[in-house]
């Protein structure tokens, strides 16, 4: 079910000091997250830098943030077999649901009643 984990690193430098040379991930793909989607899900109003990172089943999503005071991009994505289903037990629950139709596929996020964030992947 856990597809990746997304978390807030301050310093780039990290990923090959820590990430690689401590837990051994490699990496696997790196890209920018535009700052409208950036605001969309997680309300930080930049363009931010993110690494995935995998060994064996662990993926990490590594998303770079200078500034240790602002906001994080943590969250947990988990696959499931019906992305609808899902959706609508949140919103009968009353859990804030974040879809963003694109192109090639939407991206949907939940999140608790605390503010965790879950994406959501069929």
């Amino acid at each position: 079910m856990l597809n990746h984990i997304g978390i807030t690193i301050n310093n780039v430098s990290e990923i090959k000091n820590f990430y690689q040379d401590v837990l051994g991930l490699e990496i696997v793909k790196q890209f920018t997250i535009n700052e409208d989607l950036s605001n969309q899900v997680f309300h930080i109003n930049k363009e931010t830098e993110v690494y995935i990172m995998q060994k064996d089943d662990l993926i990490l999503e590594l998303f770079i943030n200078e500034n240790p005071d602002f906001k994080s991009y943590n969250h947990i994505c988990i696959n499931v077999h019906s992305r609808s289903n899902l959706i609508k037990q949140a919103k009968n629950n009353n859990y804030t649901c974040i879809i963003i139709p694109r192109e090639t596929f939407g991206l949907v996020f939940v999140k608790d009643s605390v503010g965790n964030i879950f994406e959501i992947k069929e």
